[in-house]
C-alpha cells in the first residue's frame, strides 16, 4: 500500500535526529509509524523534537567544525525543515479544525432510530463532521419526548437494541463510525472508532437483532464489526459492493448520502444494502467473518431510499427516491426475486385527489426533498410507508403522508389506506412495529412523535 505523504515526511524526519539518539530510539518511534496514520501534526511534532534533541548536550556532536560546515549544517537543516512545512502549513487550518469539535448551529435532523424497546431514541443533525451532534431522547412519555444529552457525532447514527450503545459518524473525515456508551444516558462516553480503511461518505450504520454486530456502510463499501465488547470492536469483514454515487443522474434532485438504508433481518443472518444506483445487495452474514453477497435486487432504474425486513424475514420491501414501493421475496428455495411494484406514492401524496400524475421528489423546489420511511407492523400483516415532503405546489404546506397496504405471505399487497398529517419536518422514522412515526424538525432541532392507527 503506498504511503501518505504525511507518513513518508515523518520518516524522513526521523532519519534527521542524531545518531545516538536513532541508536535508541529510531526502531521503536518507526514501529509506532507503522501501526498508526501519520498526519499534519505527527510531521510537526517530530520536526520540533528533532530540532530540540539536537540542541539537548546529551544528544549534541561533540565536534570542532569548520565555517563551511556549519553553513552546510545551517543549509541542510532549513531544507528539511523547510520543504515539509511548504506542504504541511496550508493544511494546519484544516488540521485545527477537524481536531476540534463544536456544537453544531444547524438545527436540521438528518437521522433517528429507536431502541428495540420503545423507551430511549437517538436523532442526528447533518453539518461538518466537526460540528455534527447526537441527541439522546427518552420517549417513555410520547406526548412529551424528553431530551437527556447531545454528544459529538452526527447523522448516519443508529442505537442498539438494548439502547445501551449509540454509534454515530466521527468526525475524523473519513468513513468511521464512533461507538458511544449511554447507559448513563446524561454523561454519553465514547468508548471507540471504527476505521475499516473505507473511503467515501459513511452513509449507513446498523446493529443486528442481537446487538452483536455492526455494519457500517459507506459509498464504497461495507464493513462488519464485532461489537459484543464495545470497548473494544474487531472487524470481522469487509465487503465490496457496487458504489453509491453521491448525485442523482436525474436532474435537478440531488440525492443526499445518509437517505439510504442498511437493514439485518430479524433472524440476524441476512443483511441488505443500498447499493449502485438502482440495486439492493442482499449477503449471508450467518457467520460474519465470511458474509457472502446472496444476490443483486434490481430496482425500477431510481435510487432506493429505505428498506425494511418482514417481521418472519421472508419479505423485503423498499422504496425508492421518486416514490415506488417495491416488495421482494427473499426466503425458500427459489433466488430472490421481485414479488410486488406500487409506483406513483409520490404523485398520491402530492395530489390526493388523483390531479396529477406527475410529482418530483422536491415539487417546486429542492432545498429539501423529499424524505421516506418504511417498515412492516408487528404481525408482519400491514407494511407502511411514511413521506415527509416540503410542498410547493399546489399547497406551500408540508405534510406527512402514511400510506398503508395489508400484506398476504406472497408479498402482494391490497387494501390501501392513506393518513395526511401537516408538519414542518424532514426527517421520518418508523419505530420497530411501524406504530409510532418520529419527524426530525428541519429548523428546531426537534423530534416529534405520533402514533398511528
Amino acid at each position: 500500500m503506498q504511503r501518505s505523504l504525511a507518513d513518508r515526511l515523518s520518516r524522513a524526519v526521523v532519519g534527521c535526529y542524531p545518531p545516538r539518539w536513532k541508536q535508541r530510539y529510531a526502531a521503536e518511534l518507526l514501529d509506532v509509524l507503522d501501526q498508526h496514520r501519520a498526519g499534519p501534526r505527527t510531521v510537526l511534532s517530530l520536526v520540533g523534537g528533532a530540532l530540540s534533541t539536537h540542541l539537548d548536550p546529551d544528544y549534541r556532536m561533540q565536534l570542532r567544525l569548520s565555517r563551511d560546515a556549519k553553513l552546510g549544517i545551517a543549509f541542510f537543516a532549513t531544507i528539511i525543515v523547510g520543504l515539509p512545512a511548504l506542504v504541511i502549513l496550508p493544511m494546519v487550518p484544516k488540521a485545527i479544525r477537524e481536531s476540534r469539535w463544536q456544537p453544531s448551529d444547524s438545527d436540521s435532523v438528518a437521522a433517528i432510530a429507536f431502541s428495540r424497546d420503545q423507551r430511549t431514541m437517538v436523532s442526528a443533525n447533518g453539518g461538518p463532521p466537526w460540528e455534527a451532534t447526537s441527541t439522546l431522547w427518552d420517549i417513555t412519555g410520547q406526548a412529551r419526548p424528553r431530551r437527556l444529552s447531545v454528544f459529538e457525532g452526527g447523522s448516519p447514527a443508529t442505537i442498539s437494541p438494548d439502547g445501551a450503545i449509540v454509534a454515530a459518524n466521527a468526525f475524523g473525515g473519513r468513513a468511521q463510525a464512533a461507538l458511544w456508551n449511554v447507559t448513563r444516558p446524561r454523561h454519553p462516553v465514547r468508548l471507540a472508532v471504527l476505521s475499516a480503511g473505507l473511503s467515501g461518505a459513511l452513509w449507513g450504520e446498523a446493529f443486528s437483532p442481537d446487538g452483536r454486530i455492526l455494519a457500517a456502510a459507506s459509498t464504497t463499501g461495507l464493513a462488519l464489526w464485532d461489537v459484543a465488547d464495545p470497548a473494544r470492536p474487531r472487524l470481522l469483514r469487509s465487503l465490496a459492493a457496487a458504489p453509491l454515487p453521491l448525485d442523482n443522474p436525474g436532474p435537478p434532485v440531488p440525492f443526499g448520502v445518509g437517505q439510504g438504508d442498511l437493514v439485518f433481518s430479524p433472524d440476524g443472518r441476512t443483511l441488505a444494502s443500498v447499493s449502485g444506483r438502482d440495486q439492493v445487495t442482499v449477503w449471508n452474514i450467518a457467520d460474519p467473518a465470511r458474509a457472502a453477497r446472496i444476490a443483486t435486487l434490481a430496482g425500477p432504474g431510481d435510487y432506493f431510499a429505505a428498506l425494511a425486513f418482514s417481521p418472519r424475514g421472508n419479505l423485503l420491501a423498499g422504496v425508492t427516491y421518486h416514490g415506488s414501493v417495491l416488495v421482494f421475496r427473499v426466503a425458500g428455495p427459489g433466488r430472490p426475486a421481485r414479488v410486488t411494484t406500487r409506483p406513483g406514492i409520490l404523485a398520491s401524496a402530492r395530489f390526493p385527489g388523483g390531479g396529477s400524475a406527475q410529482a418530483g421528489p422536491c415539487g417546486g423546489e429542492c432545498s429539501f426533498a423529499a424524505a421516506y420511511a418504511v417498515g412492516f407492523t408487528a404481525d408482519g400483516h400491514a407494511l407502511r410507508v411514511v413521506i415527509d415532503r416540503p410542498e410547493a405546489s399546489p399547497s406551500p404546506a408540508a405534510r406527512d403522508t402514511v400510506f398503508t397496504w395489508q400484506v398476504a405471505g406472497s408479498g402482494a399487497l391490497s387494501g390501501l389506506t392513506t393518513i395526511f398529517r401537516d408538519v414542518s419536518d424532514a426527517q421520518p422514522a418508523l419505530a420497530p412495529g411501524a406504530r409510532i412515526v418520529a419527524d426530525g424538525s428541519l429548523t428546531s432541532g426537534q423530534v416529534h412523535l405520533w402514533a398511528l392507527p
